[in-house]
């Protein structure tokens, strides 16, 4: 029946048009009540006078999209069904769902193919990752700072038995030895390669996220140091568009091995509370870093990424995880009257919009707001959602003259609340025993390479506002200690004088004047001392925004002026600064032909959707090409920074502090390899 129910609604997929005025329900009901075309069109009378109308004028398209739709088993074909079977290229298909992200669908595929009697995929030849594991007793001895299990001689087989990895946990040290292994195809294999015998050895790897480890090491007084590699930040620095770098993730990506289910934890992360069997875990995870070390350096150096993991990358953990497990202080009883403070004036302003609108509501409910706005006050909607009509803030900023004496109040209740929720409440939250709050640094979060923070988000701070600022104010220094605040100075913007080459901006900064002054100056064609405040607003804004690929639409959702307004104010920016259009348009080309951006260090983001079909996409990219030179540039500075910092304050033993790392050598302001 489904061709003549096609027949009568059409097929978009097939390119056949439907009856008029007949669409799936009337389609459907018409096949159940005639049985069939037949039926339907010696019954026509007995339809609406429209239907009837239009089922007589069209019959003739009707019974040819039947025939159409009727599948002809009658053709000439010679080859046989064996021959039709399916034979995927087994790693051909791991390689497409490595790089689409497909997780699991490669399994779900293989079960697929079997269910429809075509040709299974090849068994997989990786080798699973099978280990002994010795916890040793924590019996050391110092050497140069350093502790070293002693071991306990055994019985070796083949006079082999060496150990292959190690960890350590608390009191104890656990180490892996290899033992025989198997394939995917079933077949037994012997261990790859034969491991030192030498403690700790030449290669001390971490696991997927050795800052925790590290941190874990500090609070006994321990440091690891002497980290070869990470492997969850190489994997980043190799591919930052991955969202997870969990250790079975990258051992099945980057090596012909696999790692046993539930042998290591799936976040890829040690867990020290004491609540599972952390040696043996400490100890598995050895032997997958041990496994993964040699692809993900490899990696790096086909990159060139090698010098910017050395320099950069790997001595940060240390001093991120050295941040984290110092923290910093803070006045809890600031924090305590603030949060006091502010809670009571929400429940104040909560208060006087239920008196407003003359009922109880919930005032975080949007639902109920557009009720109240739209349907009950019968305010114009400014823009509509997925879920119905938008109350955001841009749209209640709109609406705010119809109705202010309800609107102004509840913007103010979610300015408010959003500062209790997320400093007041929210930072009490993460203080710990101590007094001080220890947030995370992540080094694998943004694309650009910079640096984030959570638990809670340190980097975002509020300063706009007088309740804001009081939050800064809670922070302190350790007794008989000051807090240093050090920045640098439009950074950013540095970075694209520097890039671009531009005479004009590079004259701004050297001089030491305002840059945003003189920036406005050149822009607006005026003297220095006749800038206005407005216009050296609007200049301010277009500088910072070309660090984010700012277009003309964005720049006037910002000032809040038309489109045409603000591409007038962005031609004339690049009139004055031409070589920063140039480097820009540059980027975008170069990005294009090699797929990434690269900074000055070396640091590639990988740009895919400048190769998408769909121009919004691409536009997209474009900005992302303009942007991730400039943020990664400034990005690496600031993490050199940071190491240079940490060097200073704690010089290695027996030596002056290590040169701190620079650009490479052989790439000039473009980020390019000279030849």
């Amino acid at each position: 029946m489904y061709p003549q129910y096609a027949a009568l609604r059409g097929d978009p997929s097939d390119n056949l048009p439907g009856i008029p005025g007949v669409g799936e329900k009337t389609a459907a009901k018409l096949i159940t009540t005639y049985g069939g075309l037949d039926g339907i069109f010696a019954n026509v009378d007995a339809q609406t006078p429209k239907l009837k109308a239009s089922l007589i004028e069209h019959e003739a398209q009707a019974r040819a999209n039947w025939e159409l739709m009727v599948l002809h088993r009658d053709a000439p074909v010679e080859v046989d069904l064996a021959d039709l079977g399916v034979h995927p290229d087994d790693a051909e298909v791991k390689r497409l769902f490595d790089f689409l992200e497909f997780k699991s669908l490669r399994d779900r595929l293989g079960e697929a193919l079997t269910v429809m009697g075509a040709s299974p995929m090849a068994a997989s030849e990786a080798t699973v990752l099978e280990a002994e594991v010795t916890t040793l007793d924590h019996a050391c001895r110092r050497r140069g700072g350093d502790r070293r299990p002693r071991r306990r001689r055994r019985s070796s087989r083949r006079g082999t038995a060496l150990p292959a990895a190690a960890g350590w946990s608390g009191s104890r040290w656990c180490v892996i030895r290899p033992v025989r292994t198997w394939s995917g195809s079933g077949r037994r294999s012997s261990t790859p390669r034969r491991c030192s015998t030498r403690w700790p050895g030449t290669r001390r790897c971490g696991p997927t996220t050795p800052k925790a480890l590290t941190r874990a090491l500090l609070r006994e007084g321990r440091d690891l140091g002497g980290l070869r590699l990470d492997t969850a930040i190489a994997a980043y620095l190799i591919d930052p568009a991955e969202t997870r770098y969990t250790l079975p993730d990258l051992v099945a990506k980057y090596t012909n091995y696999t790692v046993p289910a539930g042998s290591v934890a799936d976040t890829g992360q040690l867990d020290f509370s004491g609540d599972m069997d952390v040696p043996r875990q400490a100890a598995r995870h050895a032997l997958a870093v041990w496994a993964l070390s040699d692809a993900i350096e490899r990696a790096l150096d086909q990159q060139g990424m090698k010098q910017l993991y050395a320099d950069i990358e790997n001595p940060l953990v240390g001093v991120l995880a050295r941040m984290e497990h110092a923290g910093i202080a803070v006045d809890v009883a600031e924090l305590q009257r603030l949060n006091a403070y502010l809670t009571a004036e929400v429940e104040q302003l909560n208060a006087e919009l239920q008196r407003v609108v003359g009922k109880p509501f919930n005032t975080n409910s949007p639902m109920q707001l557009r009720e109240i706005l739209y349907a009950e006050r019968g305010l114009a909607p400014q823009k509509k959602t997925k879920t119905g009509f938008s109350t955001d803030a841009a749209t209640l900023e709109k609406l705010r003259d119809k109705w202010p004496e309800f609107i102004d109040p509840l913007l103010r209740f979610r300015e408010v609340e959003k500062l209790r929720s997320t400093y007041g409440t929210g930072l009490l939250a993460e203080v710990a025993p101590d007094g001080r709050i220890h947030a995370t640094f992540n080094q694998t979060v943004a694309r650009t390479g910079r640096l984030s923070s959570d638990q809670p988000n340190l980097h975002n701070i509020p300063v706009r506002s007088d309740e804001g600022r009081q939050f800064r104010k809670a922070f302190v220094p350790a007794s008989g200690h000051i807090l240093l605040v050090a920045d640098y100075n439009q950074i950013e913007l540095r970075c694209i004088a520097h890039l671009a080459e531009d005479p004009g901006l590079i004259e701004a900064f050297t001089s030491g004047r305002d840059i945003h002054n003189a920036t406005a100056a050149r822009v607006f064609g005026v003297e220095p001392t006749a800038v206005t405040v407005d216009q050296r607003s609007k200049a301010k804004m277009v500088s910072y925004g070309l660090a984010y690929g700012m277009e003309a639409y964005g720049l006037g959702q910002r000032l809040g002026i038309p489109t045409d307004e603000a591409a007038v104010i962005l031609d004339a920016y690049f009139e004055a600064f031409p070589n920063v259009k140039a480097y820009m348009e540059r980027t975008v080309i170069e990005a294009r032909m090699r797929g990434y951006t690269e900074t000055l260090f070396g640091r590639r983001r990988p740009i895919p959707e400048l190769s998408n079909s769909n121009f919004r996409v691409r536009q997209a990219g474009e900005r992302q090409a303009m942007n991730a030179g400039i943020q990664g540039l400034a990005a690496d500075i600031f993490k050199v920074a940071l190491v240079r910092i940490d060097h200073a304050l704690t010089p290695p033993r027996g030596g002056q502090p290590v040169d701190p790392p620079g650009p490479r050598r052989g790439a000039d302001r473009g980020g390019r390899r000279r030849a």
